[in-house]
Protein backbone atom coordinates (compact mmCIF):
# COMPACT_ATOMS: atom_id res chain seq x y z
CA UNK A 1 0.00 0.00 0.00
CA UNK A 2 1.49 3.41 -1.34
CA UNK A 3 2.58 5.46 2.06
CA UNK A 4 0.61 8.79 2.07
CA UNK A 5 3.51 11.94 2.13
CA UNK A 6 2.33 14.10 4.98
CA UNK A 7 1.71 17.77 3.85
CA UNK A 8 2.86 19.14 6.85
CA UNK A 9 3.28 18.93 10.43
CA UNK A 10 0.88 19.21 13.00
CA UNK A 11 2.60 22.77 14.53
CA UNK A 12 3.53 23.86 10.38
CA UNK A 13 7.21 24.50 8.97
CA UNK A 14 10.03 25.05 11.61
CA UNK A 15 10.73 28.57 11.70
CA UNK A 16 14.12 29.82 12.83
CA UNK A 17 16.55 33.17 12.00
CA UNK A 18 17.06 31.71 8.17
CA UNK A 19 13.39 31.53 7.83
CA UNK A 20 12.71 34.86 9.29
CA UNK A 21 15.60 36.12 6.74
CA UNK A 22 13.68 34.26 3.90
CA UNK A 23 10.34 35.61 4.81
CA UNK A 24 12.04 39.63 4.38
CA UNK A 25 13.64 38.67 0.84
CA UNK A 26 10.23 37.04 -0.14
CA UNK A 27 8.40 39.89 0.63
CA UNK A 28 9.93 42.24 -1.03
CA UNK A 29 11.02 40.36 -4.09
CA UNK A 30 6.94 38.92 -4.14
CA UNK A 31 6.26 43.11 -3.86
CA UNK A 32 8.90 44.27 -7.10
CA UNK A 33 7.72 40.88 -9.17
CA UNK A 34 3.98 41.87 -9.00
CA UNK A 35 5.14 45.86 -9.48
CA UNK A 36 7.73 44.76 -12.71
CA UNK A 37 4.99 42.39 -14.13
CA UNK A 38 2.10 44.69 -14.04
CA UNK A 39 3.62 48.38 -14.70
CA UNK A 40 6.47 46.57 -17.12
CA UNK A 41 5.17 43.14 -18.72
CA UNK A 42 7.02 40.66 -19.82
CA UNK A 43 10.53 42.78 -20.43
CA UNK A 44 13.85 43.60 -18.73
CA UNK A 45 12.20 44.18 -14.82
CA UNK A 46 10.41 40.79 -15.07
CA UNK A 47 13.71 39.13 -16.59
CA UNK A 48 15.76 40.33 -13.67
CA UNK A 49 13.24 39.77 -10.97
CA UNK A 50 12.89 36.34 -12.33
CA UNK A 51 16.69 35.33 -11.96
CA UNK A 52 17.01 36.74 -8.41
CA UNK A 53 14.35 34.50 -7.76
CA UNK A 54 15.90 31.29 -8.63
CA UNK A 55 18.81 32.30 -7.53
CA UNK A 56 17.81 33.06 -4.08
CA UNK A 57 15.78 29.61 -3.88
CA UNK A 58 19.06 28.00 -4.78
CA UNK A 59 21.05 30.00 -2.45
CA UNK A 60 18.67 29.20 0.31
CA UNK A 61 18.79 25.41 -0.34
CA UNK A 62 22.47 25.49 -0.41
CA UNK A 63 22.64 27.26 2.42
CA UNK A 64 20.15 24.54 4.12
CA UNK A 65 22.83 22.20 3.32
CA UNK A 66 21.72 20.29 -0.13
CA UNK A 67 23.58 20.11 -2.63
CA UNK A 68 23.71 20.20 -6.46
CA UNK A 69 24.19 17.43 -9.24
CA UNK A 70 25.23 18.13 -12.75
CA UNK A 71 21.76 17.95 -14.36
CA UNK A 72 20.22 19.64 -11.67
CA UNK A 73 23.15 22.69 -11.94
CA UNK A 74 22.79 22.41 -15.70
CA UNK A 75 19.05 22.95 -15.69
CA UNK A 76 19.15 26.15 -13.59
CA UNK A 77 21.80 27.60 -15.64
CA UNK A 78 19.84 27.06 -18.22
CA UNK A 79 16.42 29.05 -16.37
CA UNK A 80 18.51 31.73 -15.43
CA UNK A 81 19.22 31.84 -19.57
CA UNK A 82 15.68 31.88 -20.30
CA UNK A 83 14.96 34.45 -18.09
CA UNK A 84 17.35 37.11 -19.93
CA UNK A 85 15.60 35.89 -22.67
CA UNK A 86 12.38 38.03 -22.06
CA UNK A 87 14.68 41.29 -22.24
CA UNK A 88 15.90 40.54 -25.71
CA UNK A 89 12.52 40.61 -28.03
CA UNK A 90 8.68 41.23 -28.00
CA UNK A 91 7.79 38.01 -29.49
CA UNK A 92 4.55 37.10 -27.79
CA UNK A 93 4.61 33.20 -28.84
CA UNK A 94 8.06 32.54 -27.79
CA UNK A 95 7.41 34.34 -24.86
CA UNK A 96 4.94 32.72 -23.93
CA UNK A 97 6.55 29.18 -24.49
CA UNK A 98 9.94 30.41 -22.54
CA UNK A 99 7.71 30.85 -20.12
CA UNK A 100 6.39 27.24 -20.17
CA UNK A 101 9.71 25.97 -20.02
CA UNK A 102 10.92 28.47 -17.15
CA UNK A 103 8.66 26.54 -15.09
CA UNK A 104 9.43 23.28 -16.15
CA UNK A 105 13.31 24.06 -15.83
CA UNK A 106 13.32 26.11 -12.75
CA UNK A 107 10.98 23.97 -10.96
CA UNK A 108 12.11 20.44 -12.04
CA UNK A 109 16.12 22.33 -10.96
CA UNK A 110 14.72 23.25 -7.30
CA UNK A 111 12.96 19.80 -6.81
CA UNK A 112 15.95 17.78 -7.72
CA UNK A 113 18.28 20.11 -5.39
CA UNK A 114 16.22 19.86 -2.32
CA UNK A 115 16.04 16.14 -2.92
CA UNK A 116 11.93 16.42 -3.44
CA UNK A 117 11.39 14.98 -6.90
CA UNK A 118 8.71 12.51 -6.73
CA UNK A 119 9.50 11.02 -10.10
CA UNK A 120 12.92 9.32 -11.89
CA UNK A 121 14.71 12.55 -13.47
CA UNK A 122 15.47 10.00 -16.45
CA UNK A 123 11.88 9.61 -17.58
CA UNK A 124 9.14 11.27 -18.79
CA UNK A 125 7.31 11.63 -16.30
CA UNK A 126 10.05 13.80 -14.31
CA UNK A 127 8.24 16.54 -15.96
CA UNK A 128 5.32 16.76 -13.89
CA UNK A 129 7.95 17.58 -11.24
CA UNK A 130 8.02 21.17 -12.55
CA UNK A 131 4.47 22.56 -11.85
CA UNK A 132 3.79 20.24 -8.67
CA UNK A 133 6.88 21.98 -6.75
CA UNK A 134 6.22 25.70 -8.08
CA UNK A 135 2.64 25.82 -7.60
CA UNK A 136 1.93 22.80 -5.30
CA UNK A 137 4.90 23.79 -2.86
CA UNK A 138 4.30 27.26 -3.33
CA UNK A 139 0.14 27.63 -2.38
CA UNK A 140 -0.29 24.20 -1.19
CA UNK A 141 1.65 24.70 1.58
CA UNK A 142 0.82 27.92 2.81
CA UNK A 143 -1.23 26.48 5.78
CA UNK A 144 2.05 25.18 6.83
CA UNK A 145 4.10 28.34 6.94
CA UNK A 146 1.43 30.66 8.65
CA UNK A 147 1.49 27.41 11.29
CA UNK A 148 5.15 27.75 11.62
CA UNK A 149 5.31 31.22 12.19
CA UNK A 150 2.50 31.17 14.71
CA UNK A 151 4.27 29.31 16.72
CA UNK A 152 7.78 30.49 16.68
CA UNK A 153 5.63 33.56 17.75
CA UNK A 154 4.19 31.67 20.77
CA UNK A 155 8.04 31.05 21.48
CA UNK A 156 9.57 34.43 21.47
CA UNK A 157 9.93 36.33 24.46
CA UNK A 158 7.10 39.55 25.15
CA UNK A 159 9.17 41.69 22.91
CA UNK A 160 9.01 39.28 19.79
CA UNK A 161 5.57 38.67 20.16
CA UNK A 162 4.63 42.74 20.05
CA UNK A 163 6.85 43.45 17.08
CA UNK A 164 4.98 40.45 15.58
CA UNK A 165 1.51 41.40 16.08
CA UNK A 166 2.67 45.03 14.68
CA UNK A 167 4.24 43.74 11.72
CA UNK A 168 0.41 41.66 11.13
CA UNK A 169 -1.08 44.87 11.80
CA UNK A 170 1.01 46.84 9.08
CA UNK A 171 0.28 44.01 6.54
CA UNK A 172 -3.43 43.76 6.94
CA UNK A 173 -4.07 48.15 7.07
CA UNK A 174 -2.65 47.95 3.35
CA UNK A 175 -5.71 47.07 1.92
CA UNK A 176 -7.83 49.28 3.86
CA UNK A 177 -5.43 52.30 3.39
CA UNK A 178 -6.00 51.52 -0.51
CA UNK A 179 -9.52 52.31 0.12
CA UNK A 180 -9.46 55.40 2.08
CA UNK A 181 -6.85 57.76 1.41
CA UNK A 182 -8.68 57.79 -2.07
CA UNK A 183 -11.99 58.31 -0.61
CA UNK A 184 -10.08 61.50 1.53
CA UNK A 185 -8.30 62.87 -1.16
CA UNK A 186 -11.67 63.07 -3.25
CA UNK A 187 -13.79 64.64 -0.34
CA UNK A 188 -11.63 66.98 1.05
CA UNK A 189 -9.36 69.53 -0.68
CA UNK A 190 -7.24 70.20 2.05
CA UNK A 191 -5.82 66.81 2.35
CA UNK A 192 -5.45 66.25 -1.59
CA UNK A 193 -3.50 69.49 -1.72
CA UNK A 194 -1.27 68.12 1.72
CA UNK A 195 -0.96 64.88 -0.49
CA UNK A 196 0.21 66.80 -3.38
CA UNK A 197 2.88 68.05 -1.08
CA UNK A 198 4.46 64.51 -0.65
CA UNK A 199 7.56 64.28 -2.69
CA UNK A 200 5.83 63.04 -6.95
CA UNK A 201 5.44 59.60 -6.25
CA UNK A 202 2.33 57.17 -7.61
CA UNK A 203 1.27 55.78 -4.51
CA UNK A 204 -1.77 54.24 -6.90
CA UNK A 205 1.00 52.09 -7.81
CA UNK A 206 2.60 51.60 -4.65
CA UNK A 207 -1.01 50.65 -3.22
CA UNK A 208 -1.67 48.21 -6.10
CA UNK A 209 1.89 46.40 -5.98
CA UNK A 210 1.40 45.79 -1.71
CA UNK A 211 -2.02 44.85 -2.41
CA UNK A 212 -1.46 42.00 -4.70
CA UNK A 213 2.14 41.68 -3.98
CA UNK A 214 1.98 40.54 -0.42
CA UNK A 215 0.15 37.30 -1.16
CA UNK A 216 2.40 36.74 -3.97
CA UNK A 217 5.30 37.03 -1.58
CA UNK A 218 3.71 34.59 1.31
CA UNK A 219 3.65 31.97 -2.23
CA UNK A 220 7.01 32.51 -2.52
CA UNK A 221 8.36 32.00 0.96
CA UNK A 222 6.05 29.35 1.24
CA UNK A 223 7.59 27.49 -1.29
CA UNK A 224 11.36 28.19 -0.35
CA UNK A 225 10.44 26.61 2.77
CA UNK A 226 8.54 23.96 1.76
CA UNK A 227 11.38 22.63 -0.64
CA UNK A 228 13.29 22.46 2.36
CA UNK A 229 11.32 21.25 5.45
CA UNK A 230 8.65 18.91 3.22
CA UNK A 231 9.61 15.43 3.29
CA UNK A 232 10.53 13.75 -0.22
CA UNK A 233 8.94 10.98 -1.15
CA UNK A 234 9.54 9.01 -4.39
CA UNK A 235 6.75 7.76 -6.16
CA UNK A 236 6.44 3.70 -5.98
CA UNK A 237 7.68 1.64 -8.61
CA UNK A 238 4.59 -0.08 -10.32
CA UNK A 239 4.30 -2.60 -12.55
CA UNK A 240 2.33 -1.13 -15.41
CA UNK A 241 -0.15 -3.04 -17.14
CA UNK A 242 1.24 -3.98 -20.30
CA UNK A 243 -0.48 -5.30 -23.90
CA UNK A 244 0.20 -8.75 -25.25
CA UNK A 245 3.15 -8.22 -27.44
CA UNK A 246 1.69 -10.04 -30.36
CA UNK A 247 -0.40 -7.30 -30.63
CA UNK A 248 1.56 -4.54 -30.67
CA UNK A 249 4.05 -6.06 -32.53
CA UNK A 250 1.11 -6.72 -35.21
CA UNK A 251 1.09 -2.63 -35.33
CA UNK A 252 4.40 -2.11 -35.26
CA UNK A 253 4.34 -4.51 -38.49
CA UNK A 254 1.43 -3.55 -40.85
CA UNK A 255 3.11 -0.31 -39.84
CA UNK A 256 6.41 -1.11 -41.35
CA UNK A 257 5.32 -2.82 -43.96
CA UNK A 258 3.84 0.06 -45.26
CA UNK A 259 6.32 2.17 -44.68
CA UNK A 260 8.47 0.34 -46.92
CA UNK A 261 6.31 -0.10 -49.59
CA UNK A 262 5.79 3.83 -49.34
CA UNK A 263 9.56 4.60 -49.57
CA UNK A 264 10.23 2.13 -52.09
CA UNK A 265 8.16 3.71 -54.54
CA UNK A 266 8.57 7.14 -53.72
CA UNK A 267 12.98 7.09 -53.53
CA UNK A 268 12.88 9.31 -56.22
CA UNK A 269 10.56 11.32 -55.01
CA UNK A 270 12.12 11.95 -51.64
CA UNK A 271 15.18 12.63 -52.76
CA UNK A 272 14.49 14.93 -55.35
CA UNK A 273 14.55 17.34 -52.18
CA UNK A 274 18.84 16.87 -52.20
CA UNK A 275 18.73 16.99 -56.08
CA UNK A 276 16.85 19.87 -56.40
CA UNK A 277 14.87 18.28 -59.64
CA UNK A 278 11.08 19.23 -59.55
CA UNK A 279 8.37 16.55 -60.60
CA UNK A 280 6.81 16.64 -63.59
CA UNK A 281 3.60 20.07 -63.35
CA UNK A 282 5.26 20.91 -59.72
CA UNK A 283 6.19 24.85 -58.77
CA UNK A 284 8.64 24.49 -56.04
CA UNK A 285 6.27 26.19 -53.66
CA UNK A 286 3.82 22.73 -54.05
CA UNK A 287 6.56 20.29 -54.09
CA UNK A 288 8.59 21.89 -50.69
CA UNK A 289 4.92 22.34 -49.14
CA UNK A 290 3.79 18.51 -49.81
CA UNK A 291 6.90 16.43 -49.13
CA UNK A 292 7.41 18.93 -46.13
CA UNK A 293 4.02 18.50 -44.28
CA UNK A 294 3.55 14.97 -44.67
CA UNK A 295 6.80 13.48 -43.33
CA UNK A 296 6.59 16.32 -40.04
CA UNK A 297 3.26 14.54 -38.94
CA UNK A 298 4.30 11.59 -40.00
CA UNK A 299 7.52 11.95 -37.52
CA UNK A 300 5.67 12.86 -34.83
CA UNK A 301 2.99 10.09 -35.06
CA UNK A 302 6.17 7.67 -35.24
CA UNK A 303 7.85 8.90 -32.26
CA UNK A 304 4.72 8.70 -30.91
CA UNK A 305 3.98 5.28 -31.54
CA UNK A 306 7.44 4.20 -30.75
CA UNK A 307 7.02 5.17 -27.12
CA UNK A 308 3.57 4.10 -26.22
CA UNK A 309 4.92 0.29 -28.06
CA UNK A 310 8.04 0.46 -25.27
CA UNK A 311 6.10 1.61 -22.45
CA UNK A 312 3.18 -0.99 -22.82
CA UNK A 313 5.37 -3.76 -23.58
CA UNK A 314 7.80 -3.34 -20.86
CA UNK A 315 8.14 -6.20 -18.05
CA UNK A 316 10.87 -5.36 -15.38
CA UNK A 317 13.05 -2.76 -17.16
CA UNK A 318 12.96 -5.07 -20.59
CA UNK A 319 11.08 -4.56 -24.35
CA UNK A 320 11.06 -8.12 -26.21
CA UNK A 321 13.80 -8.33 -29.19
CA UNK A 322 11.28 -8.45 -32.04
CA UNK A 323 9.18 -5.15 -30.76
CA UNK A 324 12.78 -3.37 -30.32
CA UNK A 325 13.80 -4.07 -33.96
CA UNK A 326 10.65 -2.98 -35.56
CA UNK A 327 10.83 0.09 -33.19
CA UNK A 328 14.16 0.40 -34.43
CA UNK A 329 13.17 0.57 -37.82
CA UNK A 330 10.31 2.94 -37.90
CA UNK A 331 13.28 5.30 -35.75
CA UNK A 332 15.30 4.99 -38.73
CA UNK A 333 12.52 5.56 -41.11
CA UNK A 334 11.60 8.54 -38.66
CA UNK A 335 15.13 9.97 -39.61
CA UNK A 336 15.10 10.09 -42.74
CA UNK A 337 12.01 11.99 -43.10
CA UNK A 338 13.40 14.42 -40.88
CA UNK A 339 16.26 14.96 -42.94
CA UNK A 340 14.06 14.50 -45.86
CA UNK A 341 11.48 17.18 -44.80
CA UNK A 342 14.23 19.88 -43.50
CA UNK A 343 15.93 19.38 -46.79
CA UNK A 344 12.80 20.24 -49.07
CA UNK A 345 12.24 23.17 -46.35
CA UNK A 346 15.93 24.41 -47.36
CA UNK A 347 14.95 24.09 -50.63
CA UNK A 348 11.45 26.26 -50.31
CA UNK A 349 13.60 29.01 -47.98
CA UNK A 350 16.17 29.20 -50.54
CA UNK A 351 13.46 30.22 -52.94
CA UNK A 352 11.14 32.10 -51.03
CA UNK A 353 13.15 32.84 -48.02
CA UNK A 354 12.59 32.92 -44.77
CA UNK A 355 9.14 33.41 -42.39
CA UNK A 356 8.58 32.76 -38.80
CA UNK A 357 6.33 29.23 -39.61
CA UNK A 358 9.65 28.27 -41.29
CA UNK A 359 12.33 28.84 -38.73
CA UNK A 360 10.40 27.21 -36.21
CA UNK A 361 9.25 24.16 -38.19
CA UNK A 362 12.58 23.78 -38.76
CA UNK A 363 14.29 24.04 -35.08
CA UNK A 364 10.91 21.66 -34.22
CA UNK A 365 11.82 18.94 -36.68
CA UNK A 366 16.03 19.33 -35.54
CA UNK A 367 14.24 18.86 -32.33
CA UNK A 368 12.19 15.90 -33.02
CA UNK A 369 15.00 13.95 -34.90
CA UNK A 370 17.48 13.95 -32.06
CA UNK A 371 14.85 12.50 -29.83
CA UNK A 372 14.10 10.14 -32.47
CA UNK A 373 18.13 9.08 -32.01
CA UNK A 374 17.79 9.26 -28.49
CA UNK A 375 14.62 6.79 -28.19
CA UNK A 376 16.38 4.61 -30.25
CA UNK A 377 19.06 4.48 -27.73
CA UNK A 378 16.95 3.82 -24.99
CA UNK A 379 14.93 0.61 -27.02
CA UNK A 380 18.42 -1.10 -26.01
CA UNK A 381 19.51 0.28 -23.12
CA UNK A 382 16.83 0.38 -21.04
CA UNK A 383 18.49 1.79 -17.96
CA UNK A 384 19.51 5.12 -20.68
CA UNK A 385 17.97 8.29 -18.61
CA UNK A 386 16.90 9.64 -22.12
CA UNK A 387 14.54 12.19 -20.93
CA UNK A 388 17.48 14.54 -19.04
CA UNK A 389 19.18 15.33 -22.78
CA UNK A 390 15.75 15.47 -24.43
CA UNK A 391 14.84 17.76 -22.06
CA UNK A 392 18.01 20.29 -21.82
CA UNK A 393 18.12 20.43 -25.76
CA UNK A 394 14.32 21.45 -25.70
CA UNK A 395 15.60 23.84 -23.41
CA UNK A 396 18.86 24.39 -25.39
CA UNK A 397 16.79 25.58 -28.32
CA UNK A 398 14.17 27.27 -27.14
CA UNK A 399 17.19 29.43 -25.22
CA UNK A 400 18.44 29.90 -28.69
CA UNK A 401 15.27 30.92 -30.61
CA UNK A 402 14.61 33.40 -28.14
CA UNK A 403 17.65 34.96 -27.61
CA UNK A 404 18.13 34.89 -31.79
CA UNK A 405 15.02 36.46 -32.02
CA UNK A 406 12.78 35.16 -35.15
CA UNK A 407 11.88 38.14 -36.50
CA UNK A 408 15.57 39.60 -36.45
CA UNK A 409 16.67 36.32 -37.99
CA UNK A 410 13.84 36.31 -40.72
CA UNK A 411 14.34 39.86 -42.08
CA UNK A 412 18.08 39.72 -41.68
CA UNK A 413 18.46 36.25 -43.83
CA UNK A 414 15.60 37.79 -46.56
CA UNK A 415 17.78 41.36 -46.86
CA UNK A 416 20.99 39.44 -46.74
CA UNK A 417 19.62 37.21 -49.61
CA UNK A 418 18.03 40.26 -52.04
CA UNK A 419 20.84 42.92 -51.81
CA UNK A 420 23.34 40.10 -52.35
CA UNK A 421 21.24 38.54 -55.18
CA UNK A 422 20.45 35.21 -54.23
CA UNK A 423 16.92 36.22 -54.15
CA UNK A 424 14.98 37.90 -56.92
CA UNK A 425 12.20 39.41 -54.95
CA UNK A 426 11.59 40.31 -51.39
CA UNK A 427 8.30 40.69 -49.26
CA UNK A 428 8.62 44.01 -47.84
CA UNK A 429 5.01 44.26 -46.89
CA UNK A 430 5.41 40.96 -44.71
CA UNK A 431 8.56 42.43 -43.09
CA UNK A 432 6.10 45.12 -42.09
CA UNK A 433 4.28 42.74 -39.85
CA UNK A 434 6.98 41.21 -38.09
CA UNK A 435 8.03 42.73 -34.45
CA UNK A 436 10.66 45.26 -34.31
CA UNK A 437 13.60 42.89 -34.67
CA UNK A 438 13.08 43.92 -38.52
CA UNK A 439 13.52 47.75 -38.10
CA UNK A 440 17.00 47.90 -38.62
CA UNK A 441 16.67 45.50 -41.63
CA UNK A 442 14.10 47.53 -43.18
CA UNK A 443 16.11 50.58 -43.22
CA UNK A 444 19.03 48.86 -44.52
CA UNK A 445 16.41 48.29 -47.33
CA UNK A 446 15.15 51.78 -47.60
CA UNK A 447 19.07 53.23 -48.12
CA UNK A 448 20.46 50.30 -50.56
CA UNK A 449 17.85 48.57 -52.53
CA UNK A 450 18.73 48.33 -56.02
CA UNK A 451 14.55 48.72 -56.65
CA UNK A 452 13.00 51.74 -55.96
CA UNK A 453 10.18 50.65 -55.77
CA UNK A 454 11.12 48.53 -53.14
CA UNK A 455 13.05 51.55 -51.38
CA UNK A 456 10.04 53.28 -51.12
CA UNK A 457 7.68 51.01 -50.08
CA UNK A 458 10.32 50.23 -46.57
CA UNK A 459 10.84 53.76 -46.01
CA UNK A 460 7.36 54.27 -46.23
CA UNK A 461 7.04 51.69 -43.84
CA UNK A 462 9.25 53.31 -41.19
CA UNK A 463 7.60 56.52 -41.35
CA UNK A 464 4.56 54.95 -40.20
CA UNK A 465 6.01 53.16 -37.62
CA UNK A 466 5.84 54.77 -34.21
CA UNK A 467 7.47 53.33 -30.99
CA UNK A 468 7.08 54.83 -27.62
CA UNK A 469 9.97 55.75 -25.13
CA UNK A 470 9.80 53.21 -22.51
CA UNK A 471 8.98 54.86 -19.23
CA UNK A 472 11.88 53.34 -17.29
CA UNK A 473 13.81 50.10 -17.03
CA UNK A 474 11.18 47.54 -16.50
CA UNK A 475 9.36 47.83 -20.19
CA UNK A 476 13.05 48.14 -21.91
CA UNK A 477 14.43 45.03 -24.07
CA UNK A 478 16.85 44.94 -26.18
CA UNK A 479 14.68 44.84 -29.55
CA UNK A 480 12.94 47.69 -29.17
CA UNK A 481 16.02 49.80 -28.07
CA UNK A 482 17.94 48.93 -31.19
CA UNK A 483 14.81 50.09 -33.52
CA UNK A 484 14.44 53.58 -31.85
CA UNK A 485 17.55 54.81 -34.22
CA UNK A 486 15.52 54.11 -37.02
CA UNK A 487 11.98 55.05 -36.20
CA UNK A 488 10.59 58.91 -35.95
CA UNK A 489 10.19 60.16 -32.39
CA UNK A 490 6.37 60.66 -32.83
CA UNK A 491 3.83 59.37 -34.90
CA UNK A 492 3.77 61.13 -38.62
CA UNK A 493 1.98 60.70 -42.19
CA UNK A 494 3.37 59.66 -44.82
CA UNK A 495 6.99 62.16 -45.94
CA UNK A 496 5.88 64.41 -49.03
CA UNK A 497 9.32 63.35 -50.72
CA UNK A 498 8.55 59.84 -50.71
CA UNK A 499 6.75 58.73 -54.22
CA UNK A 500 4.30 55.60 -53.67
CA UNK A 501 2.22 54.87 -55.70
CA UNK A 502 -0.64 53.85 -53.86
CA UNK A 503 -2.46 51.33 -56.54
CA UNK A 504 0.29 49.15 -56.91
CA UNK A 505 2.33 50.06 -54.09
CA UNK A 506 3.57 46.32 -53.39
CA UNK A 507 6.50 45.02 -55.14
CA UNK A 508 6.25 44.53 -58.57
CA UNK A 509 5.87 41.28 -60.31
CA UNK A 510 5.80 39.48 -56.96
CA UNK A 511 2.40 37.15 -56.20
CA UNK A 512 2.66 36.75 -52.82
CA UNK A 513 2.99 40.46 -51.60
CA UNK A 514 0.29 42.26 -50.22
CA UNK A 515 -0.35 45.98 -51.06
CA UNK A 516 -2.80 46.25 -48.62
CA UNK A 517 0.34 47.02 -46.34
CA UNK A 518 1.24 49.65 -48.29
CA UNK A 519 -1.34 51.95 -48.52
CA UNK A 520 -2.50 52.04 -44.66
CA UNK A 521 -0.49 52.68 -41.28
CA UNK A 522 1.49 49.53 -40.61
CA UNK A 523 2.28 49.39 -37.04
CA UNK A 524 2.04 51.78 -33.72
CA UNK A 525 3.89 49.97 -31.69
CA UNK A 526 3.77 51.32 -28.04
CA UNK A 527 5.42 49.75 -24.56
CA UNK A 528 3.02 47.68 -22.68
CA UNK A 529 0.47 49.38 -20.25
CA UNK A 530 -1.06 48.64 -17.51
CA UNK A 531 -4.42 46.52 -17.32
CA UNK A 532 -7.21 48.89 -17.74
CA UNK A 533 -8.22 48.38 -13.77
CA UNK A 534 -4.78 50.08 -13.09
CA UNK A 535 -5.69 52.82 -15.09
CA UNK A 536 -8.75 53.45 -13.52
CA UNK A 537 -7.77 53.27 -10.40
CA UNK A 538 -4.57 55.60 -10.97
CA UNK A 539 -6.94 57.98 -12.32
CA UNK A 540 -9.25 57.35 -9.62
CA UNK A 541 -6.58 58.33 -6.92
CA UNK A 542 -5.70 61.67 -9.23
CA UNK A 543 -8.94 63.18 -8.84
Amino acid sequence: MEEKMPSQTDSGFPTGRPELWCLGVSAVLGILLTNFLLFGGFRLGFALISAVLILFNGIFLLCRGHRLTPYSAALLILSLVICGSFARADDGFVKFMMLQFLMVSAGLGLSLLAGKNRWNAGKLSSLLDGPRVLFGFGFGQIGASVRGLHTARKHRSGAGKKQGAVLIGLAAAIPLLAIVIPLLMRSDAAFEGLMGLLPDFDFAELLVSLLIGLPVAWALYTHAVALHHMPGTAAPEKERKTLPIATVNAVLGALCGVYFLYLFSQLAYFFGGFSGILPAEYTFAQYARRGFFEMAWLCAINLTVMVFAVGFTQKQGKVARSTRWLCLFIGLVTLFFVVTACAKMLLYIDVYGLTRLRVLTQVILVFMGITTALVCVWLFVPKFAYMKPILLLALILGAAVAWADVDTVVAKYNVNGYLEGRMETIDVSYLGTLETGAVPQLARLAEEAPDAAVAREAQWILSNWYLSTPADFREWNYSDHEAQKYLPEEPQDIPPEIDVDKEKASVPNYPDSLGIHAITPVKSRVCPEPPSFLLDWQHYVAG
